[in-house]
């Protein structure tokens, strides 16, 4: 294999096959005595690659290290800056992962202020005790799993460690174990779901309470929701989207579910359409003004208002998905199947639900 330098439009380019694929490559040097060195220098280390196996087909290891319009070598907190961007334009970051993002940059910008290729193992790791004198470690091992994605993100687009420095400080960081939440008991269930009804000022929300115990989808799943996502017979209804704040996005995993209803949840929706009569794009269960329903509003105005005039323990309106699955599985529900209706990754359900599935003591009885 031979790669060759030629002018291009009085600039130098290398140009090169391998394994049936041609490559062009533009050196940045003028055809000039000193360019035809620097361009010399360049293939026959490209050339001396591919004979030793190390050869980068993205052809980023071979790029001069641009700094101007569109660089490849730039300073991290840039790099993160410009990943948060394209997650922002991919994924539709809701507002609360957007302030994560930010959270992380705020912290870059004050203690990392080194090009992104500097950033080794031993940088990363001061990095990370700076890090633990101003967050929690919950927050800084979820920095720094953000930071991880970054750099998996920019490998082969920009000039950075081979390794990414972030993933071993993620195993050190330890978080302190928390308590399970609590799910809410059948009676208490039973409580919530008449005391929504009943109430004065937020009756409204009783409909979304009792699909939300029903059928164990996250809240933001349940308010995305439009008539055109339940099936016509009202048996099954189709989860692939989500509003967080207003923003309308997909499912936490990114991924869409059909979940078979239950008599009294069908019950519930067929009431609600032959009342409403619906247009197939409109909310099933819209804000009392219309539009979808801010989580934050419902949690700090009926979900805790309620709870209090019922005299229960405060719990986020998120425990609703967590008491619909622990007393499914209680109930004897198949762990994988349930698994595949909430939208829950099997080994995860498996390891944060096992202790609902046999609730009976194993010590012996003195």
């Amino acid at each position: 294999m031979k790669c060759t330098v030629e002018n291009h439009n009085g600039r130098l380019r290398l140009r090169w096959r391998h394994q049936g694929k041609r490559y062009t490559l533009g050196c940045g040097v003028d055809d000039n005595p000193t360019g035809r060195a620097v361009a010399k220098q360049k293939a026959a280390q490209i050339e001396l690659d591919i004979q030793a196996g190390y050869f980068d087909p993205t052809l980023l290891k071979y790029r001069p290290r641009l700094i101007g319009r569109n660089p490849t070598e730039v300073s991290a907190l840039e790099l993160f800056e410009r990943f948060t961007h394209a997650m922002e334009k991919d994924k539709n970051l809701a507002p609360g992962s957007l302030r994560r993002y930010q959270g992380c940059a705020s912290h870059l910008r004050r203690s990392l202020s080194l090009s992104a290729h500097q950033v080794t193992p031993t940088i990363a790791a001061n990095f990370t005790a700076l890090l633990l004198e101003h967050v929690s470690p919950t927050t800084a091992k979820s920095y720094l799993h953000t930071l991880a994605c970054c750099w998996d993100w920019a490998k082969d687009q920009y000039h950075i460690s081979p390794q990414n420095p972030w993933t071993v400080e993620i195993a050190k960081v330890k978080p302190q174990p928390r308590q399970r939440t609590k799910p809410f008991s059948l009676p208490e269930v039973k409580a919530i779901l008449a005391g929504f009804k009943g109430d004065r000022y937020y009756s409204h929300y009783a409909d979304v309470v009792a699909f939300l115990f029903g059928v164990g989808c996250r809240p933001g799943e349940a308010f995305g929701l439009k008539w055109r996502h339940i099936a016509d017979d009202f048996e099954t209804c189709w989860i692939g989207e989500a509003v967080s704040r207003g923003h309308r996005k997909s499912t936490k995993t990114g991924k869409s579910r059909t979940i078979l209803l239950s008599q009294s949840v069908q019950t519930l929706l067929k009431t609600r359409f032959e009342q409403q009569q619906p247009k197939p794009d409109q909310l099933v269960f819209p804000a009392p003004k219309g539009g979808p329903i801010n989580d934050r509003l419902f949690n700090r105005r009926a979900w805790k208002t309620v709870l209090e005039r019922l005299g229960i323990d405060y719990r986020r309106p998120y425990t609703i998905r967590h008491s619909a699955i622990s007393h499914a599985l209680a109930n004897g529900a198949s762990p994988i199947d349930l698994a595949e209706q909430v939208g829950h990754d099997r080994r995860v359900l498996l390891s944060t639900y096992a202790h609902c599935i046999n609730s009976k003591s194993l010590f012996v009885e003195f």
